[in-house]
């Protein structure tokens, strides 16, 4: 045992400890039962499934006859395309309009006709949505292994310079790929930028970009101990709550669905209280959602909305959505931290106040010793006496001029 150690346990330092692993566990028990909870997490009511189901209807129905959504728009069709699979739709084929054939194998069609080589518009994020939903839809064609190398070579040749939110569909179709390891290379230039360049508000921190980057960073891996996962949870809640003050627009409803899908990803399922509120004014009708399943009679506001609220719709089990969990022990572990390091300060001011209690001992001691070695030399004559004596005080002069010394330096 190193010198010191015994005094651990002395001067009630044994009861502060003991006091200390009772706070401790006292803590595990309120974080497990915590944890437990998370296993309740609330689904959508059955009103609710009922209103999207007549989204994914009324999506089908507004199809182009040729296959498209929108006005020949990719990131329309592309959008659109990712929410029905989302959704569960496949091999289905509809009637549009009661007069054309729909589905979703006439929009991928449509999509490889328009497509540009390798990609769609030059655009990361348009060619990003359409391969996610492409991909999902299970093509393996050639064509589509060509979009996914443009992708990736995109991300890393202009990565520093293409908008974050661009970058967080890439990162998206990186994972569905299985590329797990450049989706991370591109993760970690996201969080480089955003944190590098947090005063630039303007660019970096539009509900619109940070809501799909959260989204992207959560699916990748990041918890929500990590200082940039802390900061996009900030500044979505801080948005969506003035967004429900101020009440959700037209305008501003894509940049509100896109902070739902950032904090639905991070949170897994609806029992916040803020993305409670925010949800109950998205279907707030009919303002917002029509009786016939649409947001604003607009194709892509309406996938953007279904996207979004498949997050919430299917609560996933604690050991296949661990984020939850991670967001528990972060807040428990800070307190057990602050437990530790109040232990830890106690420890050293009682062991400092020892050691100096120890060192006067010593000093005195040490004195003592000195004084009888002089008297000694100075009534003693007899310098066989003296040597025998010297012999026997020395050794003992000695250990305690070294424990003094260590004590002095405080060893």
């Amino acid at each position: 045992m190193k010198p010191f150690e015994k005094l651990m346990i002395v001067d009630g330092y044994e009861t502060s400890r003991m006091q200390t692993m009772d706070e401790m566990n006292k803590v595990f028990l309120r974080m497990i039962s915590d944890i437990k909870k998370l296993e309740r997490s609330k689904k959508l009511t059955i009103k609710h499934d009922e209103m999207l189901k007549r989204s994914v209807e009324w999506l089908k129905n507004h199809q182009h006859p040729d296959g498209y959504w929108g006005y020949e728009s990719v990131a329309d069709t592309g959008l659109v395309f990712l929410a029905l699979i989302t959704y569960g739709i496949r091999d289905e084929i509809w009637s549009i309009k009661g007069k054309y054939e729909g589905g979703l194998l006439k929009a991928s069609k449509w999509l490889k006709d328009v497509l540009n080589v390798d990609n769609w518009e030059n655009n990361l994020w348009d060619t990003s949505i359409c391969f996610q939903a492409l991909y999902r839809y299970e093509i393996r064609d050639d064509w589509i292994f060509r979009v996914l190398e443009w992708i990736k070579r995109t991300c890393e040749e202009r990565a520093e310079k293409l908008p974050l939110h661009h970058l967080a569909q890439a990162i998206q179709a990186l994972l569905d790929a299985g590329l797990e390891e450049d989706a991370r290379k591109v993760c970690e230039i996201i969080i480089y930028r955003m944190m590098s360049h947090m005063l630039d508000k303007d660019n970096y921190m539009d509900p619109y970009i940070v809501g799909q980057v959260l989204d992207a960073l959560v699916r990748a891996g990041y918890t929500p101990g990590t200082e940039v996962i802390s900061v996009c949870e900030s500044n979505l809640r801080n948005f969506l709550k003035g967004a429900r003050n101020k009440g959700i627009s037209e305008a501003t409803f894509q940049d509100v669905m896109m902070a739902f899908t950032g904090l639905a990803s991070l949170l897994g399922g609806n029992d916040d209280e803020l993305m409670n509120s925010i949800l109950a004014e998205v279907f707030k009708s009919p303002e917002r959602y029509k009786k016939d399943g649409f947001w604003y009679h607009d194709a892509k506001k309406t996938a953007f909305a279904l996207i979004g609220i498949s997050k919430l719709k299917e609560v996933r089990k604690i050991d296949e959505f661990p984020y939850r969990i991670y967001k528990v022990i972060t807040n428990y572990q800070k307190e057990l931290e602050e437990l530790l390091t109040n232990l830890k300060e106690e420890y050293e001011t009682r062991l400092k106040t020892l050691k100096q209690g120890y060192l006067w001992i010593s000093i005195s001691f040490l004195s003592i010793i000195i004084s009888l070695l002089l008297v000694l030399v100075l009534t003693i004559n007899n310098p066989v006496s003296q040597l025998i004596i010297g012999g026997i005080l020395f050794p003992v002069f000695l250990s305690s001029a070294t424990k003094t010394y260590l004590l002095f330096k405080g060893k």
